[in-house]
């Protein structure tokens, strides 16, 4: 039996993607989610997460491209790989805007993340990875975080799977054993979120999952006003395959035991 976690990005970026993945939560349908915690509503949403009765794992979603505020240190995803590949992002910038995410994180939680990934997969980028790993090495941090670095292909999503990795992860995964902190085994979760079916995406996952498989997702209420959203449907269709009955017997198909990746 294969044991998978289930973790929903984004939390806290908007209400309706913050009550989906409290529903699936709640219902112990994924075990791990990811915060922004530079997002206005995030202390209140905090309040409502800590207060679940799950095991589920909280982490920090680090955020270089998703604006909130004025102070917000953001660049678009392009200009952001641009100065990370040709080290012209600050630095400087860089390090205060991880500890400021890091503290606004642990005021409101009352505690460290249990894990760090990135929200468009920014943490595994030259300059940012090393900010973070300092950084984490400093708080003498005992969680894990997300690597890329063995993914779990399918034919419709190899190519944009290894461009993801081709991002970074190596050099990632290897800094994570140079510091001693923890990553996942294998991942999944990466697609064009233009398919119709997510079920047999997943199908397709599970039917290749080992120990320590990590799936990112991103589920999401339907809402009226999410039309600038350019994911907006594929998060309902994900929140719509999470909340089935077709998802639980998928797990039960392939012989997946659904935990925490520390669990794990």
């Amino acid at each position: 039996m294969a044991k998978v976690c289930y973790c929903a990005d984004d939390f806290s970026m908007r209400p309706e993607i913050s009550l989906a993945i409290l529903s699936l939560l709640e219902k112990e349908r994924i075990h791990a989610t990811s915060c922004m915690t530079q997002s206005p509503s995030w202390f209140q949403d905090a309040k409502v997460l800590t207060s679940l009765d799950t095991t589920a794992e909280i982490g920090l979603h680090l955020n270089f491209t998703q604006a909130f505020g004025v102070q917000d240190y953001t660049e678009r995803l392009p200009k952001l790989m641009l100065g990370a590949w040709t080290g012209q992002l600050s630095q400087t910038k860089v390090r205060d805007s991880i500890a400021c995410q890091w503290e606004l994180f642990c005021s409101a939680t009352g505690r460290m993340p249990d894990f760090v990934d990135g929200h468009q997969h920014v943490h595994q980028f030259p300059v940012i990875r090393e900010a973070l790993f300092k950084f984490l090495n400093q708080q003498q941090f005992k969680g894990w975080v997300r690597s890329l670095r063995h993914p779990v292909l399918t034919p419709n999503t190899r190519i944009k799977v290894t461009l993801l990795k081709l991002l970074g992860a190596t050099r990632f995964s290897e800094m994570c054993q140079h510091y001693n902190i923890h990553q996942n085994s294998t991942f999944a979760g990466i697609y064009s979120f233009d398919a119709q079916s997510y079920a047999l995406l997943n199908q397709q996952w599970l039917a290749q999952a080992q120990d320590q498989l990590l799936i990112m997702c991103h589920p999401a209420l339907s809402h009226s006003q999410s039309s600038h959203d350019p994911i907006h449907a594929a998060r309902v269709r994900e929140f719509e395959y999470f909340d089935s009955a077709q998802f639980q017997q998928d797990c039960r198909h392939h012989h997946i035991q659904l935990g925490p990746l520390g669990a794990i």
